[in-house]
């Protein structure tokens, strides 16, 4: 990967964490209903870049770059323990690809994001399985208080609440995909604006 690559990625990368955050933001205008659509807003927003970007650099790392930097931005903003969240879903995106000529392959692409941001999505899930209750609120003191982090642990151990979280994310995601395949294919792919000048 050229450093133009890392460059264009890191800039994507950007763009699709400040739409995550703010898509986030939205989501506390329904109270304690916000916590089953915090990540799908921006799931289904931020598709259309991850297509593009996965079209435009078809190379090993492209995937983990993007979640490696919303990872390092987390850090910076102090919610270090994203970053090995990011990882993790950068990784396991890259896995989902497969190889290098896969990242034109919309399926693997739609497949790949889906997994990953279902990783990123129950980034609260693995806050309380790893930190418990009071972890959370000694990791995150100015965002927990005893009580709303044991609301946390009670909604994502809920299983009833873990699927509706599951069930709205991956629908969010998919939907992104297809809306993603679309922009892409509308206002990116030179193949078919070629061929459409043609015939």
């Amino acid at each position: 990967m050229k450093v133009k690559d890392i460059i264009i990625v890191s800039l994507l990368g950007v763009v699709g964490f400040v739409i995550s955050m703010l898509s986030g933001m939205v989501t506390q205008i329904f109270g304690t209903y916000g916590v089953f659509i915090h990540v799908s807003i921006g799931s289904l927003l931020c598709a259309p870049i991850y297509f593009v970007m996965c079209h435009r650099i078809p190379k090993r790392g492209t995937i983990f770059i993007y979640y490696l930097l919303s990872g390092i931005i987390y850090s910076i903003m102090g919610f270090i323990p994203m970053l090995p969240i990011m990882l993790v879903a950068g990784a396991v995106g890259e896995v989902c690809i497969g190889s290098s000529y896969n990242y034109t392959n919309d399926m693997r692409i739609s497949i790949s994001y889906v997994i990953s941001q279902v990783i990123y999505a129950l980034h609260g899930f693995f806050f309380i399985l790893f930190l418990g209750v009071e972890g959370l609120v000694k990791t995150f003191p100015n965002l927990f208080t005893l009580e709303k982090a044991q609301m946390v642990k009670d909604t994502y151990l809920n299983p009833k609440n873990l699927s509706i979280i599951l069930f709205i994310e991956i629908l969010a995601a998919i939907i992104g995909t297809l809306l993603g395949k679309y922009i892409y294919n509308k206002f990116f792919n030179r193949n078919i604006e070629q061929s459409g000048i043609l015939s």
